[in-house]
């Protein structure tokens, strides 16, 4: 297994255009960890198809970035309990 982390830029004044974007997040179960920052966990080598999957429900002026986090990483003050990104992070290669 992997742990990916998939972050995105948008404009804030369009958010209510993106329900489409979280509910594809959602279904892939990733967990979100920062306000545009999410993480899920997947088989090692596929960033390109996570991208592929969220990217559609983007829009051209956004960014994406899709990559693979490895066990070396570090944090602070995450929306989500430390322990769970723990545990998450117990899947990532080392």
């Amino acid at each position: 297994m992997a742990l990916y982390l998939i972050s995105y830029d948008i404009a804030e004044k369009d958010a209510f255009e993106y329900e489409g974007l979280w509910n594809a997040l959602k279904a892939i179960r990733a967990v979100r960890i920062l306000y545009s920052e999410w993480v899920v966990v997947d088989n090692q080598g596929r960033a390109g198809a996570i991208y592929d999957s969220i990217a559609p429900k983007t829009q051209m002026k956004d960014r994406l970035l899709v990559q693979e986090i490895l066990a070396d990483s570090k944090w602070d003050k995450l929306l989500i309990p430390n322990e769970e990104y723990q545990a998450l992070l117990r899947n990532a290669r080392r």
